[in-house]
Formats: C-alpha cells, structure tokens, sequence
C-alpha cells in the first residue's frame, strides 16, 4: 500500500456515504399549519411506516427509487396523502397535511398477506440475496391504548442477571460448542478473536474511532470503536488468509498504522499521539427494540412504569449526556404489524407519551420477526455519527429463520459492528435455548451483554416455558431489578467518556472455615472454582489436552512460605480433576528453574514465568501471589501463555486464616 494517509482518507469517506437508496422526509400537520406528533406515516408500496416526532417530523432512509404515496393519520386528527417520485440517491422534503376524517387505523391494511413459514433447521444456512424480494413489510395502525400515567403499577419488579461473553469468552466458545447442534442459528465464526485497545496519549478511550482492516492491501473490513475504544477483529469472519494483517486506526485528523501477528497476542493496545478532548454533553442515543406480542404485557408494562427512573439516573452524570430516545416495536408476520419504529426524540415526554400507548397482542405461533426489528433498527433510525449508541433488545422468542429474508440477524450483527453500536439482548419469561443463543450472538459481536431474567432459580435454565427463561452462563451470576442493570450497563458507556472513574467491584472468590468439613475440603472447591473462572475468563480458546503448569504460589513474606506451599498443592490436586488440562510434573518444574537459576517461590516476573514453562513445553502456566491481612489470606491468580507472555485472565480468592498453616 504506496499511500496509506490518502487511501484511508479515500476509505473513510466511503464509510458514511449511503449508497443504497434516497431518503423521504417531511412534516405532519393539521388544517392550521400546526405540527402534528404522534401520526402514523406510511409508504403504501413499501409497508414502511414511522411516527412524527414531537415537532411533526418524519423520515424513511435508504428508500429505493421509485413511485410512491404517502399516508399519514392521526385518530380525531384526521388523514393526509401525497404522492412522489424519488430519484436515485435523492432527497425528498414534503408536508402532509391531515384532514378531518372517518377513516379508522384498519383501513390502512394494504399488504399481502403473509407466507406461511417453512421447516426450521438447526444450522440454519444464511440466505442468499434476493434482488427481486421485498422484506421487512409493517402495517400501519394508529397506536391506542392507556393514555400517559395508567400503566399497572408492578409490586417486586423483573429480576435479572446477565453474562459478559467478551469477559467470560472461553466458556461463551464452549457455550456455543456445545449447543451448536441443538440451537437454530446462522454461523458466525468467532473463535478466533484479537482485542485492539484505542487510547489517546493519556490512556484515555477514543469512541468512534475508524478502524480498518488490511490484509496484502486488501480492505476486509471498517468500523467504529465502543466508548471503551474497544474494536474486535474476528479473523474467521474478516475471511483472513494469512499470518499477518495491517491495522490503520484514525481519530479525527491522526491516523496510526501496526502490524498484527495473528499467532500474536490477543490484546493489542493501540495508543494515538494525540488528546480526545472533553465533552461539554456527552451524545447517547438510546433504543428500545420491543418484542409486543401477547406473552410480552408485563416486560412492556415494567419498561413503561421505568423509563423515566432510568433517564432520571443517567442524566446525573457529569457532563450530563444528551439522551435521544427511540424505540422499534416488532410481531410476526400476520399480526397487526411486522415493525414500527419511533424516531430518536430528545423530549422524554413525548417518548413516554407513546410508550405508555403500547399494547402486547398477537403472536400465534412461538418465533417473532427480530430479523425485521433490526433491520428496521439499523436502516431507518437517524443514529448520530459522534455519539454513544446502544439498544436493548426484549424479547421472549428467537426470531423466525424460515423466512428467507435478504437482511438477516448477521448482517445486523455486522452493520452494528461497523457503526460502533452496541446490542445489549434480553431474555424473558419462556425463551428457549434457540432465544438465548441467537440473543448470545448478538450481544457478543456487537460487544453487549446478554441479560435474562431470572424466577428464583440456582444455576442454569433450560428455559422454554412460563417463568423460566433459558440460561447456561454458569451458576455465579448476581441479580437485580431489570431497570438497575440497564440503567448500570449504559452510565458505564457514558463514564468511559467522562473523566469520572468507574466504580465496578471487584469479584473474587472467599473460602471460610466450617466445622463440618475439612480444611482440604473446602479449599478443593475454593481452587476448583478459581481454576474454573480462569479458564471462563480466558480472552483465547483453550483447546482439551492443553498443557498446564502450575507454579508454586509466590509471597514477599517469609512467614506465609509454609502456607503459600500448602495452597501450590491443593491446587495442584484441584487441576488434575480438570479434563482440559494435562498438567506438567512439578519435579520438572525445579529442575529446570534450577538449571536458570531461578528461585520458583519467589518467581514474581511473567517473562521469567513464561522461559520455564517453555523449557518445560507447557501451553500455559498459573501464577499464584499470596498476601495477608488480619482475617483472611488473599490470593491473587493469573493465568498466562507461555507463547507471548501474554496474560489471559486473572481471578482473586479471600481465605479464612482457619484454612492456612
């Protein structure tokens, strides 16, 4: 590549021109000119619909060139429609103007009917485009319902947990291994994952910025950093072919340029010369995409009696975020809808005013149209270039796979990865392990996390009927209100902007002594389960059979040394119990510290660390420190990969003193 700066400039402009359609654009208002909010406005030809905005405007993005009429209503407003013909690539702007009228929402059911559904597979394997086909229709009907306040109050609120499949990524591998066979699902390989970090000079996270994938000069993929300045390349997917590949990230005007070895390390910290500045608001935009079939009434009803609890504890934050609402409502096909989407709106009033119009109804058989959802999520609401963008899916039903739809949940997956937004899924009551793989998907590629709501149960869910909603994200999850784990998951996106530290706990493990069980005993499950979170957490694959070593535990304190030994051991025994590992013989292990002269209890250095597990021929090795306070021993446990040095993942356990020596 002779020119990077100017191909990457001549990159980045592709990027964010749209090249798939025109846009339609207009404002609804009544007989005196006056703006009119909350109208259903319709493309006759297309089934695409959408609501005014508080200020009465309306827009359809990416709208093929063609002929078309527009119709907006409003109940006791009346109706309006305009016809217009739009160019390729054109921008229309028009006024519709609604006249008293008889006409009812039903009325407006202009679209074919619905083609029944085929059979499902498990592997699903992804459609092929189908030029002539248009999907994603949606029925215009004019929302009705409780007006603003009469929602049900709910007594206890939806209980929740969730699961960070970036965090936990080796046991989410596994997850997706071992239900492969038994989910339905299109395939994204993401097996092999490599992390680049974006910083500024200080080692601040830069959102947004551009990121490009070179391999021989060839471009395999573009998109945007998380307000982590986290952007994943996924080599499988990017269909990579070689060893290496080219990185050039971009900030505002500073481009950077690396070199990645794919066998390499697996984060890759990526630091600009250059200062990301302070926001004065930081820009969010925020959308619900809502499941509204039948079984969906209390998720529906708990969203509205919250909504204004949960833009109350974000716009705390300093600087305050400006917050723009937008929700995508989604049924089957058949149902009085497809989608309806409702435009990114800064008034909360007014996003309220039409959420609380919303009623759950339809659904007769278990799939809904997510596919739709998405689709409509990613091409027709107006998401701000600069800002924070997330959206949480709620959903009790996988999507349907059997309708051969052109734009399907993988695309989405990969379009939201391009514009840096970010999917956060939730499962409710009956989602199946279809739901929850699907949901799963999503969430990890797009960098969310997966949230299901939970009925009093220990450990997993298989999930699939009332009050039971499919799980299998190991049996260490916390719980909360639905609404505090939304309102946690986006201050989080929104302080890594700020300069206000985040204040996250840190998880660890604690063994207390018990006079019913020995001291081996509890320690055994102590080291099972800390071994278990090291290799849940492991940011690369570990394959069966991996070679193991384990290091003796190392402290700075003389009299911990006996203790620090006695802990080496049980954990020692803990490991051999792991199927996935085969250990290396610890005999080996000081033969060769010997030989570098090296003191293995005092082994604090992971480059040294890392030369006795090669000499050794271990895969990987466990690094234990041992400190202590009054009441408990602490211990702190990395796991580390002889081949780079690299560390994969750390855990920490708190011991009774009852339990050392």
């Amino acid at each position: 590549m002779k020119h990077p700066t100017l191909f990457t400039l001549f990159t980045f402009l592709l990027f964010f021109q749209s090249v798939d359609g025109g846009q339609i654009k207009g404002k609804v208002v009544d007989t005196k000119d006056k703006a009119v909010s909350g109208a259903v406005v319709l493309i006759k030809e297309l089934g695409q619909q959408t609501m005014s905005d508080e200020q009465g405007a309306f827009y359809f993005r990416e709208v093929l060139a063609g002929d078309y009429t527009l119709i907006a209503f409003k109940e006791k407003v009346g109706h309006g429609k305009v016809r217009v013909k739009l160019a390729e690539s054109a921008v229309i702007e028009l006024k519709i103007q609604l006249k008293k009228s008889t006409m009812k929402p039903g009325d407006y059911h202009y679209l074919t009917t619905p083609r029944k559904p085929k059979k499902t597979m498990k592997e699903m394997p992804i459609p092929k485009k189908a030029e002539s086909e248009r999907m994603y229709e949606s029925e215009a009907v004019e929302m009705t319902g409780a007006p603003a306040g009469a929602a049900r109050a709910q007594q206890s609120g939806l209980k929740a947990g969730f699961a960070d499949d970036n965090k936990q990524f080796n046991y989410f591998l596994n997850f997706l291994e071992r239900f492969e066979n038994k989910a339905e699902h299109y395939p994204l390989p993401v097996r092999e994952r490599i992390w680049l970090k974006v910083q500024d000079a200080q080692g601040k996270p830069l959102n947004n910025a551009l990121v490009e994938v070179f391999e021989n000069g060839l471009l395999l993929e573009r998109g945007k950093t998380y307000a982590d300045g986290s952007f994943f390349v996924y080599p499988l997917v990017d269909g990579m072919n070689g060893d290496q590949f080219e990185v050039n990230v971009q900030f505002k005007r500073t481009v950077k340029t690396i070199k990645i070895d794919r066998n390499g390390p697996r984060i890759v910290p990526v630091q600009l010369p250059i200062a990301r500045g302070a926001y004065q608001q930081i820009p969010l935009d925020l959308v619900f995409i809502l499941d509204t079939t039948g079984s969906m009434g209390e998720e529906i009803e708990r969203l509205k009696n919250t909504i204004e609890i949960i833009n109350a504890n974000l716009i705390q934050l300093k600087p305050r975020p400006d917050i723009r609402f937008a929700l995508v409502l989604y049924r089957d096909r058949g149902d009085e809808y497809v989608t309806r989407f409702v435009p990114f709106s800064r008034s909360l009033d007014y996003f309220q005013s039409v959420l609380n119009t919303i009623e759950a109804d339809g659904g007769g058989d278990y799939p809904e149209d997510l596919q739709s959802a998405l689709h409509t999520a990613l091409k027709q609401l107006d998401w701000r270039q600069d800002a924070i963008r997330l959206a949480y899916i709620i959903t009790d039903a996988p999507p349907h796979l059997d309708y051969d739809q052109e734009y399907t949940y993988i695309d989405a997956c990969k379009e939201a990865k391009q514009r840096g937004i970010k999917f956060f899924s939730v499962g409710t009551g009956g989602l199946d392990i279809n739901g929850e793989y699907v949901l799963r998907q999503i969430a990890q590629f797009t960098y969310g996390k997966y949230i299901f709501l939970t009925y009093g149960e220990k450990g997993e869910s298989e999930g699939g009927r009332p009050g039971s909603v499919s799980h299998h994200t190991g049996a260490n999850f916390q719980t909360d209100k639905l609404e505090a784990i939304i309102i946690r998951f986006t201050k989080q996106e929104l302080l890594y902007q700020s300069d206000q530290p985040i204040a996250e706990s840190e998880p660890y493990f604690e063994a207390v002594k018990i006079d019913d069980e020995t001291r081996e005993a509890t320690l055994n499950k102590l080291f099972d389960q800390a071994l278990d979170e090291l290799i849940d957490y492991s940011t690369m694959p570990i394959a069966q059979k991996t070679k193991l070593a384990i290091l003796p535990v190392s402290s700075k304190y003389p009299a911990l040394a006996a203790t620090a030994e006695y802990f080496t051991e049980q954990m020692i025994l803990a490991a051999q119990k792991k199927k996935q590992f085969e250990l290396v013989e610890r005999k080996d292990l000081q033969t060769i510290a010997e030989e570098l002269k090296l003191q293995l209890s005092g082994l604090v250095s992971e480059e040294d660390a890392a030369k006795v597990g090669e000499l050794i021929g271990a895969d990987l090795i466990v690094i234990g420190h041992l400190f202590k306070t009054n009441a408990t021993y602490e211990l702190f446990l990395k796991l580390e990969r002889v081949r780079t040095s690299e560390i994969l993942s750390v855990t920490k356990a708190k011991i009774d003193v009852r339990l050392g020596l």
